[in-house]
Order: C-alpha cells, then sequence, then structure tokens
C-alpha cells in the first residue's frame, strides 16, 4: 500500500497549496520530534500544516500531520536503515456559525499507519458543536456530537468490520493562562452502534506558547485507546508526546 500513502500525501499537501490566498485564510506548518511508547517506542520527527478560514458564517479547516521515525539494526547485514514507524493522517473539516451557540459541522479523515493495523482508514463525519462558555481572547469551552463512518482496509487479515459506524462525543476548551500562553485540550470518545463494547478514546492536551508574532512552540500529549485491535499483534493504547515549532501567518 505504499503508493495509497504516496496518493494520500500529495492530495493532502496539495489541497492546502492550492487554497487562493486571501485576507480571511490563516497558514500554518510544524517542525517538531516526538516520543512514541504502544505500538511504536521510539522517538519520531513530525511535521504538520494547516490552511483556515474563519468568518462568522463559514470556517474552513485543511490540515495534515506525519510522523517519521527509522533506524540501523546493527543485526541486520548491510547495516540498512529500516523504517520504525510512518503515519499520515489529515482531512477537512467544514463549521456552519462557528461563533454561534450552536454550530453544524462536516467532516471527513483518513490514516494511513501499518504499524497500527491501517492500511487505509477513511472516516466521515455530521454533526454538531455547542459552545458552552466563552470569553472572547481569554477562553472557549464546548462540546459536540457526531455521526460517524469509518471504512478500514486494515494490514493483517482480522474479524473487524470493514465498515463501520459510530457515535462521536467531543469535550474541546481552549483557556488563556497568560498573555503568550494557552492550554488546549479535547477528548474524542467514540463508541462503536454495531457494538458498545467496540470503542476509541482519543484526547489531545496541548501547551501554546506564542513567541514571537508568527512563531509559537507547542508542548503536546495525546493519548489514544482502541478497545477492539485488527489482532493480538497490536496494542490498544498509544502515547504521543511531542514539541514543535510552528510557524503561522
Amino acid at each position: 500500500m505504499s503508493k495509497t500513502r504516496l496518493l494520500l500525501l500529495i492530495l493532502l499537501i496539495f489541497s492546502i497549496l492550492c487554497v487562493d490566498a486571501q485576507n480571511k485564510w490563516h497558514y500554518s506548518v510544524g517542525l517538531g520530534a516526538s516520543l512514541n511508547t504502544g505500538n511504536v517506542n521510539n522517538c519520531n520527527l513530525s511535521n504538520d500544516g494547516s490552511v483556515t478560514r474563519n468568518d462568522s458564517v463559514i470556517a474552513l479547516d485543511f490540515h495534515y500531520k506525519l510522523l517519521y521515525s527509522s533506524l540501523i539494526h546493527k543485526a541486520n547485514v548491510g547495516q540498512q536503515w529500516e523504517k520504525t514507524n510512518f503515519e499520515v493522517n489529515g482531512g477537512v473539516k467544514m463549521d456552519l456559525y462557528q461563533y454561534g451557540k450552536y454550530s453544524p459541522f462536516l467532516a471527513c479523515e483518513a490514516l494511513t499507519n501499518q504499524f497500527k493495523g491501517y492500511d487505509l482508514k477513511l472516516s466521515g463525519l455530521i454533526g454538531m458543536k455547542y459552545r458552552l462558555y466563552v470569553k472572547p481572547s481569554v477562553c472557549d469551552y464546548s462540546i459536540s456530537a457526531a455521526f460517524v463512518y469509518d471504512w478500514s482496509d486494515f494490514t493483517d487479515e482480522t474479524v473487524l468490520p470493514h465498515n463501520n459506524y459510530r457515535i462521536s462525543i467531543r469535550p474541546k476548551f481552549t483557556q488563556k493562562i497568560a498573555e503568550n500562553l494557552s492550554l488546549y485540550h479535547c477528548t474524542f470518545y467514540q463508541p462503536s452502534v454495531l457494538d458498545f463494547h467496540d470503542y476509541i478514546i482519543n484526547s489531545v492536551t496541548k501547551l501554546q506558547t506564542k513567541i514571537t508574532r508568527m512563531l509559537f512552540l507547542d508542548l503536546s500529549f495525546t493519548y489514544e485507546y482502541r478497545s477492539r485491535v485488527p489482532s493480538e499483534s497490536y496494542k490498544k493504547h498509544d502515547i504521543l508526546s511531542e514539541v514543535s515549532l510552528r510557524f503561522k501567518i
């Protein structure tokens, strides 16, 4: 599935580069290092980028993230580099009336990571966000609910369904701590409507430091738990700790 992964990466980057530049569009690119535990236990290089458009009616978000690592096994003949992690994920999201009390949204996500058992995973979401409390430039607390359709092409033979349907509940907040320091958190809980013992939890906590007007330092912690994995070869939990520099215009 290497051609599929390459095509996915090209399409994600192409989507970002081809967006027409306007004052309402904002661009972000980051480069960093991360430490994985779970299905991957090593350090990675990471790269991410996004293009967003925000106004009072429509908000658009194109984004991608790339994780990569490799090392030389001395036991191998020729001591060639061996890939130890490769993940590409990204997608697009559209919010309607994002600054209102209620905001409907649509999203599409794509993921490839054979170390987690996915040659390719595609997800489509439709849902509604409810803003609990907002203080402009200080904090924004919200909760959302969505219906999710997943299609997965697994790396190994598995009894898991290729087509799955989930409910997604997501609390989220952004809180300004100091003049140039903000805390961000969101957690997704996604049980399958086919089997409520099959669920996914994905939690992201991020500390964002503004160094200059366009340069940011991010420290983040991501925890993922899958109650059902493709086979016994895979672990149910993955932890990612990351530090990255982000350039935003």
